[in-house]
């Protein structure tokens, strides 16, 4: 069976595993198959034709929870075209389907009995269960240091880290960064050889569908790990893509995916060619993206009908142009690894400039010009030698002809002086044994104080431990003022409760903090229900006490201050652009007429399109909702297009000087 067969004989069940929801409440058969069409055109790469099915099925559901979820997969075939626009070409040395449960025990560059299983005392199991994938935790013995994935209070995997103090004792575990962040699930961290460089697979970053493979490089002056970028295709795909790593020799490049494997009881491992520096180049067209995501080492040749060819032209003709063309890729392949050496001494040069004296920086500065001309001319003839290989292998594949790179002719040398050739060593595939949890201890912080407004039981309640007021305008519900403190018993299971003390001596006792006069007119009539009649709403600024009547009317003139829109007074775009490079203009993108709240769909079309904040200005029917802010305009308008792809009215751009 053909890597294409076996690509859309897995298509159906992917899409009834991935896509459980699609397809329940959508009206009528006519909605059911669009879904079914456009999961099958996902899946195979039809990123275009996908998307105008989904935007069919989504017209035709009224459920909300579906509607989110085919605004989900639109984003996702967004994302694929542009994964798709350049591309590498990577070809499989080796694979193995394994079980999913513990396929990473088949992967011999990880130590044997590094994996331990989950849970842990690292990884805990939170309230949704076990994650499908992540069932172990790599935790080898001759680390320091661990890079993990664990579930948050919402359920969420994110990636942390802890550090050994001794034998048995190891740091509180802290998010590994901010930038690695998605609000779902990251999974399977892995460090490149160097360590500076994390590999690991996210259901939430922008990607194709189900988990894409990512990667965060380390700033070596701020200890932080960049805003990940998606490793793009076919190391993702539009299945779930679970582990990326770095052979220990350098040879291999290995992916750990379900793209071609039916259900999610299997996995598969592709073994491919470790790239240093891979050339992407626009997928050709006639080109399968299928075909390429199985990093097919040789296309089956097309069952058309061609020419036959005799056999002087095959032995003569054939054999000629397969020996140029492998010189080619031999020549490449120098150039590569000639490439690769100039942007590493760029990067040496450029460590020990930070530390060098004056003098020494005007010698290193004009060593990194050179350097950086010389990598810069290899680059181009990088691209020439490329788009020469392209033709040829365009040539090769009309002809029905499967190009092959044969092996590298030694030059002539005598017998006893030619070097043996260095082979790259056969990648095995070997099951390692499980790890078991060794005897530790991991620190957990203080537990935080948590201030929801809640009734306990009768003797739970709970008094802050600092009562001072956060800034801005809160407010409380007074429920009683007594000559002492209050007991426990007192409270009657109320949280939080503060108590402050009043200037003739009597103690005020308020619960709740809450941002607006509507939270607390929520809870006023609860507090009222467990016995306290006489409860009120008092108002705080800046922790001075203010008439609820002014509080809400600060509220209600809390109004983003925003020009109108359309202002074409800053001068033309290119003059815009250079303000908000110079930190003098920022862009937001603002939602109007929605009324006091945005519908699911939207939020969750935001969410998807950015990580930028959401704020939300004016009042019922004059509600404005803004994302941003954005210091250049391009951004502001990806969100834009998104957004209007996805039919959602009443948006725009609108500039803010700063």
């Amino acid at each position: 069976m053909t890597a294409l067969n076996r690509y859309f004989t897995t298509v159906a069940v992917l899409f009834l595993t991935c896509f459980p929801i699609l397809g329940q409440q959508t009206g009528g058969s006519s909605g059911n198959d669009d879904l079914r069409k456009a999961g099958t055109l996902h899946y195979a790469y039809e990123f275009a034709q996908a998307r105008e099915y989904y935007n069919k099925a989504l017209k035709l559901t009224t459920d909300s929870l579906e509607q989110i979820a085919i605004m989900d997969r639109i984003l996702q075939c967004r994302n694929g075209e542009n994964l798709l626009q350049y591309i590498v070409r990577p070809t499989a040395i080796a694979s193995r389907t394994v079980r999913t449960e513990d396929f990473y025990l088949y992967l011999n560059d990880f130590d044997n009995r590094s994996w331990i299983p989950i849970p842990n005392p690292f990884v805990k199991i939170s309230d949704s269960g076990k994650h499908p994938y992540y069932t172990a935790m790599y935790m080898p013995v001759s680390e320091d240091r661990v890079i993990y994935s664990a579930p948050d209070g919402n359920g969420a995997w994110n990636l942390y880290t802890s550090s050994r103090k001794d034998s048995i004792t190891w740091s509180i575990p802290e998010l590994l960064s901010e930038n690695v962040i998605s609000g779902h699930n990251e999974i399977f961290p892995v460090l490149s050889r160097n360590g500076r460089t994390l590999y690991f697979a996210s259901d939430g970053m922008p990607g194709m569908g189900g988990y894409d493979l990512f990667y965060s490089q380390l700033d070596d002056e701020t200890g932080e790990w960049s805003v990940p970028e998606n490793m793009g295709f076919p190391y993702s795909s539009t299945g779930d893509d679970l582990l990326y790593l770095e052979s220990r020799d350098g040879h291999y490049s290995i992916i750990v995916s379900n793209r071609e494997t039916s259900g999610s009881d299997s996995v598969k491992i592709y073994v491919t060619e470790y790239i240093p520096t891979p050339v992407k180049t626009p997928l050709e067209k006639g080109e399968s993206p299928v075909a390429i995501a199985s990093f097919i080492k040789e296309t089956p040749q097309p069952e058309a009908v061609t020419t036959p060819k005799t056999e002087e032209t095959t032995d003569m003709g054939g054999d000629a142009r397969m020996e140029d063309y492998s010189k080619l890729m031999h020549q490449l392949r120098r150039l590569q690894e000639e490439h690769q050496e100039k942007l590493d001494k760029i990067a040496e040069s450029r460590r020990i400039y930070e530390t060098a004296s004056e003098e020494d920086r005007k010698f290193l500065e004009g060593i990194i010009r050179d350097v950086e001309k010389e990598a810069l001319q290899i680059r181009r003839q990088m691209d020439a030698l490329s788009e020469q290989i392209r033709q040829i292998e365009q040539m090769f594949l009309a002809e029905g002809i499967i190009p092959v790179v044969q092996e590298e002719k030694a030059q002539e040398t005598p017998a006893a002086q030619e070097p043996a050739a260095e082979e790259t060593p056969e990648y095995t595939f070997s099951r390692h044994a499980m790890g078991k949890i060794p005897y530790i201890i991991v620190e957990q912080p203080e537990p935080e104080f948590d201030y929801t407004f809640k009734i306990l039981g009768r003797n739970e309640g709970q008094f802050v431990e600092d009562n001072t007021l956060p800034e801005g305008i809160v407010y409380q519900i007074q429920f009683m003022v007594l000559s002492n403190h209050a007991s426990v018993r007192d409270i009657r299971g109320m949280s939080p409760v503060f108590v402050t003390r009043m200037k003739s001596g009597k103690y005020l006792h308020t619960v709740g903090l809450f941002s607006t006069y509507q939270e607390a007119q929520s809870c006023l009539a609860r507090v009222r229900g467990n016995g306290f009649r006489d409860a009120i709403i008092i108002a705080y600024n800046n922790g001075k006490s203010i008439p609820v009547k002014t509080a809400r009317t600060m509220e209600n003139e809390r109004v983003l201050k925003m020009p109108a829109s359309g202002n074409r007074s800053t001068g033309s775009a290119s003059r815009q652009s250079a303000s908000a490079a110079s930190g003098e203009m920022s862009y937001q993108v603002v939602l109007k007429g929605y009324g006091p709240s945005l519908p699911s769909s939207v939020l969750s079309a935001i969410r998807g399109a950015t990580t930028k904040d959401l704020t939300k200005s004016g009042s019922d029917e004059a509600t404005v909702f803004a994302v941003g802010p954005f210091s250049d305009r391009k951004d502001a308008e990806f969100v834009l297009k998104i957004l209007e792809d996805l039919d959602i009215k009443n948006v725009s751009i609108e500039s803010i000087k700063l």
